[in-house]
C-alpha cells in the first residue's frame, strides 16, 4: 500500500498511532470487520517493531471511490454483487398492521432492526449489494413473519426464541466467500424464515414460467 512507504520513516510509536487510525478507518467504511479489527487493535497495542505494525495494515484493500459502482463477485458457480461504498451502519423497518419490504437492487445496513405487529417484513437480498462486513438482523414478531430470501450461496445463520411460533432457516449451505448474514430475534406467536431463491431473470422478473398462447 502507498502509505507503507512513509510509515517506514517514522518511529515505533509514531508508526503504532497511525496504523491504528488506519485499522479504525478501515473497519468505518466495512474494509475490515470487527473481528478483525479487535484482532488487529490488539496486535498493534503490543507490537515492539515497525515490521510488526506494517504487518497488521498491508493487507487491508485501499480504499474504495464512494460513488464506484458495486463489483460482482463470483465463487463455486454462485453471484452476488459487494457494495465498494460505505455503507449505513443501521437501518429499520415496522410493519404494525401492514407491511414493509425491501428488494430489487439495495443498499442493506451493516445492522437491521424489524419489528413486526400483525404485520410482515420481507426482506429480499437476491439483487441487494451487501457490505464487506457482515449484515446482522435483529427481529421481534409478535403476531407477524419476517420473510428472508437470499441468492444461491449466501451464510445464513438463525437463532432466537420462538413462543408460540416458528423459525426456520432454509437457506443451505453457504460459500465460505460469500456475505455471511446473521438473524437473532423472538416470534411471538409469529414467524422467521430465511429462504433460499435463485437470483431473478430479468426477462423474467416474476420468476414464473410463461405460458405459450395457444393458436386456433
Amino acid at each position: 500500500m502507498d502509505f507503507i512507504n512513509a510509515f517506514q520513516r517514522m518511529s515505533v510509536d509514531e508508526l503504532r498511532e497511525q496504523v491504528i487510525n488506519l485499522l479504525k478507518d478501515a473497519y468505518s467504511d466495512g474494509r475490515i470487520n470487527v473481528d478483525s479489527l479487535e484482532r488487529r487493535l490488539i496486535d498493534a497495542n503490543s507490537a515492539k517493531s515497525k515490521d510488526e505494525l506494517l504487518a497488521l495494515v498491508a493487507d487491508i484493500p485501499s480504499p474504495a471511490d464512494d460513488n464506484a459502482p458495486g463489483g460482482t463477485y463470483e465463487g463455486n458457480g454462485r453471484t452476488w454483487t459487494i457494495n465498494r461504498g460505505t455503507p449505513r451502519r443501521n437501518q429499520t423497518l415496522f410493519a404494525v398492521l401492514g407491511s414493509s419490504e425491501r428488494r430489487g437492487r439495495w443498499q442493506p445496513a451493516r445492522e437491521i432492526n424489524t419489528f413486526c405487529l400483525m404485520g410482515g417484513v420481507k426482506l429480499d437480498f437476491r439483487e441487494a449489494e451487501f457490505p464487506r462486513d457482515d449484515i446482522n438482523i435483529n427481529s421481534g414478531c409478535l403476531m407477524g413473519a419476517l420473510e428472508i430470501i437470499v441468492p444461491p450461496g449466501i451464510n445464513v445463520e438463525l437463532s432466537g426464541i420462538p413462543l408460540m411460533g416458528g423459525m426456520e432457516n432454509k437457506s443451505g449451505t453457504g460459500d465460505p466467500d460469500a456475505p455471511r448474514i446473521t438473524v437473532r430475534g423472538i416470534a411471538i406467536m409469529g414467524a422467521v424464515e430465511v429462504k433460499r431463491k435463485e437470483v431473478k431473470n430479468t426477462d423474467n422478473p416474476d420468476g414464473k414460467r410463461r405460458k405459450k398462447k395457444s393458436r386456433r
